[in-house]
Formats: C-alpha cells, structure tokens, sequence
C-alpha cells in the first residue's frame, strides 16, 4: 500500500507548518549567531570555523548514515525525535554561553560545532523519509512548498527579531528571542512528528539499504558500487565544485557587512528579510520555470545569479544596493535548492538513494567545511575582504556549468 491523495495533502500541509513555524530557530542560529560572534569580537578565522566545524560534523554524521539506519525504526517520523531535540535544545545553550566572563565567542562557536553533529544525524534520517511524505509526483511541488514556506516565515521573523535584538542590551537581547524562538520551535516540533510516512515496501517506495541489502551499504563495498554509478559520480564532482563556490564567501559576508559596512541588526534583519521573502515569491513561480527549462539549466542559471549577489555586496556600500542584493541571492537560492534535491533524486542509482544521498551529503558538507575555512585562512594571511568576494562571484558563476549536460535518467 502506499499513501492516499488524502494522507498526502495533509503530510504536505503539516511539512509547510513545521517549516514556517521553525524559521525563528533558523533566523537565531544561521543568521543571527554568526553576527553575534563577530560582534563579540571573532576572528575571521574563528568565523570560518563557525561554518566549517559545523560542516564538518555534518559530513561525518552523513557517513554515519547507513549505519545510523540499522539502528533506528525507518517506520515512524519519531525516529528524529532524539538528535532533533537535542540539536534545538542549542536555544538554551546560547544565552548561558554569553553569561560567561570571557572567551564567549569562542564558546558560542564551539557550542554551534557540538550541537551540528546532532543536526547532522536528524538531516540525513529526514532526507531519507522526505520521499515517502508525499506521492511521488507531488514531490517536487512539495519541495517548492517548504521553501516557499520557510521564506515567508524568514521574511517576517528575520526583521521581528532583529527589532528585538536592538531593542534591548546584550546579553537580555539574545535571551529574548532565544526564548521566543524556542516557543514556536516546541510548536513546529509537534506538527513534523504528525506527519505519517508512506510503508517502505509500498510502490514505488524508494528501495535503499535501510530497507534492502543492509549489509554492505556502510562499508566500502557499497561505497565502490555507488561510485561505478557513472551520473551519480558526475553529480558528486558538481555538489563538490558547487557548494565549494556557495560556501567559501559566507565568512566574508558577515565581515562585510558588520565590520566593513557597520549594519545595525536592524538593518541586517532587513536583508536578510529582503533574501527571503524573493525566495518566497519565486518559489511559487520556479516549478513552472522548471517544467518549461528543465531542471539542469536552472541549476546552472542559480550560480549565476549567486555570483551577481556577492559581486553586489563586493563593490557596494548602500543600503538600497545591499538589500538589493539580498532579493537576488534569495531567488537564486531557491534556483538552487529546489534542483539540486532533483537532481540528487535523478543521479542515485537504482535502489542506492539512501545510500547515495549519504554519500552525496557528505561531498556537500566536506565543502561546506572546507571553503569557508580556506578563505577565512586567505583573508587571514591578507586577502582583502572585497578581493575575496570578488573572487568568489567568479567561483560561484561557473561552478554548476559542469551540470548542464544531462548524464542519465532517473533512477530512484
């Protein structure tokens, strides 16, 4: 048996409510957590770390896959509920960090590190589930739906918390909004465990080695199968060149427009609030884009319009330029998401998706790890801030056009 028209709409509604009423957690700790350890006085290179510790918990946790399957029940969306909870439980975490007398930059980075690993363990069992919420031709347009979903709530509560933090002095700000963060996470909580998964074994359930030939997938016999998967390996050597260009700027952002640029946390709410509500809004017009391009050229046309965000926020020193460049990047963003999580679908080799998406994840978050560090290094030893970003628009324009060429058909 699989999953009625019914019980699908209602998984998929349930997916857009936990997502809208998660993005208070999601604005704390990717955007405002960053700012907070630059203003408490960060290195460019503990920044770096910020992003490539967590990344790189993120990569062995998605090594951990396989065996991480073996030893949860792949039947019930509960089997999140322990890394999860213990990943969202970093709310508590941050404003005791900022109660110590000193090094709480250091505290807080290592705190966010830690706390990833977790993360990491709850995004590769959710990956796995994500196929089986809906039907399988509603999945796309799911997809589209979260992020539509997390935009809009990115966009009020980016701005909203922003007020907060500079309505009142460090460290009460942050204990403010971690708490009103931490209300509506318990909330968003509630509706993803409401969700009911499709059975494993219903048609056209994706067959992967949770549930099929466990024995080898964690070892490097599975490993070495997933690699003679000649378009699976195409699309690994894309995520790495991909995320590469994506992430090795993200250091440089923060030092752009905090200390270079000296937005307030109101005006930086307004960006951030800029990125997502354009993601939002394009993310009701990207599926008919992508019916009508495919799903390869948008891929190709998200680094693009990415690298004209950076070069944007290279070369300019106006707010107008600045939250101009926040829209951009947010519907590029949504170009990329959206047709990366295809195309991992449309790389997998038959029955290996589980398998695959481990491995594919751990590619994506080896770069995650290791660019923001390496340009945190250069910046370090003397590369300007607006050298870097400059640089990077480079990177990040041509890195997806090794994906352009269609390499196999779809094989989950």
């Amino acid at each position: 048996m699989s999953l009625s028209y019914t019980q699908a709409l209602r998984n998929e509604r349930l997916n857009y409510a936990e997502i809208f009423l998660i993005t208070p957690f999601v604005v704390v700790v990717q955007q405002f957590a960053p700012v907070l350890a630059t203003r408490l006085g960060a290195s460019p290179l503990l920044l770096g770390f910020l992003t490539s510790g967590a990344a790189l918990m993120l990569s062995i946790t998605a090594a951990m896959g396989p065996w991480w399957f073996k030893r949860i029940p792949l039947d019930r969306i509960t089997s999140l509920a322990g890394p999860l909870i213990v990943f969202r439980t970093v709310l508590i975490w941050i404003p005791l960090a900022l109660s110590l007398p000193d090094h709480r930059a250091e505290a807080l980075v290592g705190l966010i590190i830690l706390l990833n690993f977790f993360a990491g363990l709850s995004q590769v069992t959710f990956l796995s589930f994500l196929p089986r919420m809906t039907l399988r031709n509603r999945l796309a347009g799911m997809m589209s739906g979260r992020w539509t979903a997390l935009g809009v709530g990115m966009a009020i509560c980016a701005p909203v918390l922003a007020l907060v933090l500079d309505r009142f002095e460090l460290p009460v700000n942050y204990a403010v909004v971690c708490a009103i963060a931490l209300v509506f996470t318990l909330i968003s909580t509630a509706c993803l465990f409401r969700v009911r998964l499709a059975p494993l074994d219903g048609p056209g359930a994706l067959k992967g080695p949770a549930h099929a030939s466990t024995g080898q997938a964690g070892g490097q016999t599975g490993v070495r199968d997933l690699l003679k998967h000649a378009p699976g390996v195409r699309f690994l050597v894309v995520t790495l060149l991909t995320q590469i260009a994506l992430n090795a700027p993200v250091p440089l952002i923060t030092l752009r427009l905090v200390r270079e640029l000296n937005l307030s946390d109101g005006d930086y709410g307004i960006y951030t609030a800029a990125f997502w509500a354009a993601l939002a809004v394009f993310g009701l017009i990207l599926p008919r884009l992508v019916e009508r391009f495919g799903n390869r050229r948008i891929f190709v046309a998200s680094g693009v319009v990415l690298g004209l965000q950076v070069l944007i926020l290279a070369l300019t020193a106006t707010l107008p330029l600045i939250w101009l460049s926040g829209i951009i990047g947010g519907i590029a963003s949504v170009m990329f998401q959206v047709t990366a999580f295809a195309l991992v679908m449309e790389s997998a080799p038959v029955g290996r998706y589980e398998s695959y998406v481990s491995l594919q994840s751990s590619v994506a978050n080896f770069a995650v790890f290791a660019a923001p560090l390496a340009m945190s290094a250069l910046s370090m030893a003397g590369l300007s801030v607006v050298t870097g970003l400059v640089i990077c628009a480079g990177l990040r324009t041509v890195a997806g056009f090794p994906a352009w060429q269609r390499t196999g058909q779809s094989s989950v």
